[in-house]
C-alpha cells in the first residue's frame, strides 16, 4: 500500500509577491510531492496567479480585515470540507482569521510569525495591547509556531505569547540558482531614466512606517554633495508613497529619486544597484537582504530585529542605527568611496547565503510537519 500523504492547507491574507507570500511560494513549491499534498487559501492577486502556474490548488477568499467574519466562515467551510492534517497560517491577518476558523476542528495548527519583534509597534497603543492579547489567546489553539528569526522567537517568548516547547526558529531561505534575466541592465537603466555613469543606491520593500524609507531619502542631500551622480531607486509601493514623494520635493532631491513601483522579479533591477540599503525600524528577517547578497550587491542595513542574524558588520555588510539619516549617509558614502570594501562585502554576502537556502527552510519545515502528525 502506498503511504498516505500528509495534507496541508495554507492560509495567507496577502497575495502580493513580497516577503511572507514569497516565503510561502518557496515552501509550497519545495515540499516533497511524494510525501505532502498542499492547497492554499488566499485572496486574488499575483501570488494566487503564481501558485496556479505551479499547479497548486488554490481557494480564493477575500480577507478584508482582521475582523472579517465572512472570511472566517469561508475558511472554516473549506477546512471542514477538505479536512487537512495540518492548517498552516502565515502572517497577522490570516493568523487571526484562520485560527478562529479552525477552532474545535481535529486539525493540527501551525502559525508562522513574519512581523513581530521587540521593535515592532502598532501606531495605536490600545490596538497594540489588544493584538498582543489576541495572540496569547490564539496560541492556545496553535500546536506549533514558526519564528522566521531568533529575534521573533525572543519577542514571542518574552511577551508570553507562546512557550519554548511550542516555538521553532526556521530562517527564511532563498534559491541559490541564478534567476533568468528578463531584461538587460541597459534596458533597465533606460526604463528608469538612469545613466551609465549613475551611482545607484537601491532599496526594496513596502513603503510603510516600519521600513522607514524616509530616513534614506533624508540621507540623500548629504550623499549628493559628495556624489552628484547618485540616484536613489525605491522599489515597491505602500501607504506612505505619496508622503515620500512629497519629501523628495521638499528636500530638493526629487530628480535624483526614482520610484519604480512593484517589481515581482527583483533580480534584474538589483544588477543596477551599487549599494543596497534596508533602513527598517523593525524587521523580522529581511529576505530582500538575501536577494541583494545573491546579486553580489554590498549592503547597508539597520541593526534591528533579525538583520544582525544575517549581517556581521564589515564582513558581509555594514550595520547602522535605525532612524539616523546622518550616520546612514556617511556609511553609504564610505562604501561608495571604497571599491575594496564593496568587493569584500559582496563576496562575504554571497558566502552567507549557504546558511539561508530554500532547501534548508523546506526540509526543516517538512520535519516539523512529520513530528506534528506523528
Amino acid at each position: 500500500m502506498a503511504k498516505k500523504k500528509i495534507s496541508i492547507t495554507y492560509v495567507i491574507g496577502d497575495s502580493s509577491l513580497t516577503g511572507a507570500p514569497r516565503h510561502l511560494l518557496s515552501l509550497v513549491t519545495g515540499l516533497d510531492p511524494k510525501e505532502f499534498s498542499v492547497s492554499v487559501i488566499l485572496p486574488q492577486g499575483p501570488l494566487a496567479a503564481e501558485l496556479n502556474n505551479h499547479r497548486i490548488t488554490t481557494f480564493l477568499v477575500p480577507m478584508r480585515s482582521r475582523s472579517d467574519v465572512a472570511a472566517v466562515n469561508a475558511i472554516r467551510k473549506l477546512l471542514i470540507k477538505y479536512d487537512p492534517d495540518i492548517m498552516h497560517a502565515h502572517g497577522q491577518r490570516a493568523g487571526l482569521l484562520a485560527r478562529l476558523a479552525v477552532k474545535d476542528l481535529p486539525i493540527k495548527v501551525v502559525y508562522t510569525e513574519h512581523t513581530w519583534t521587540k521593535e515592532f509597534k502598532l501606531d495605536n497603543p490600545l490596538l497594540h495591547w489588544a493584538h498582543i492579547r489576541s495572540m496569547r489567546m490564539l496560541d492556545k489553539i496553535t500546536h506549533k509556531t514558526i519564528a522566521v528569526s531568533k529575534a521573533v522567537a525572543d519577542f514571542l517568548l518574552s511577551a508570553h505569547i507562546t512557550k519554548p516547547d511550542k516555538i521553532q526558529v526556521i530562517y527564511n531561505g532563498i534559491e541559490l540558482l541564478s534567476d533568468k534575466p528578463l531584461h538587460s541592465e541597459f534596458e533597465l537603466l533606460r526604463k528608469y531614466s538612469l545613466g551609465l555613469k549613475d551611482v545607484v543606491i537601491g532599496t526594496i520593500g513596502s513603503m510603510n512606517i516600519q521600513k522607514d524609507t524616509a530616513s534614506l531619502i533624508k540621507a540623500m542631500p548629504r550623499v549628493l554633495k559628495r556624489f552628484p551622480n547618485a540616484k536613489l531607486v525605491i522599489v515597491g509601493s505602500g501607504p506612505l508613497q505619496k508622503y515620500l514623494q512629497r519629501l523628495t520635493q521638499k528636500l530638493k532631491v526629487a530628480e535624483a529619486v526614482v520610484f519604480t513601483g512593484v517589481i515581482n522579479n527583483v533580480a534584474d533591477i538589483l544588477k543596477t544597484f551599487s549599494v543596497f540599503v534596508l533602513c527598517s525600524k523593525s524587521e523580522a528577517f529581511g529576505i530582500s537582504i538575501l536577494e541583494a547578497m545573491k546579486a553580489h550587491v554590498p549592503i547597508v542595513a539597520t541593526k534591528v530585529g533579525g538583520i544582525p542574524e544575517i549581517i556581521t558588520s564589515n564582513r558581509n555588510g555594514l550595520l547602522v542605527s535605525p532612524g539616523d539619516s546622518k550616520q546612514l549617509a556617511s556609511t553609504i558614502m564610505k562604501l561608495l568611496n571604497d571599491k575594496k570594501l564593496q568587493k569584500k562585502l559582496a563576496v562575504g554576502g554571497y558566502d552567507t547565503l549557504q546558511k539561508f537556502t530554500t532547501t534548508t527552510m523546506v526540509r526543516e519545515t517538512e520535519k516539523l510537519y512529520k513530528q506534528l502528525v506523528r
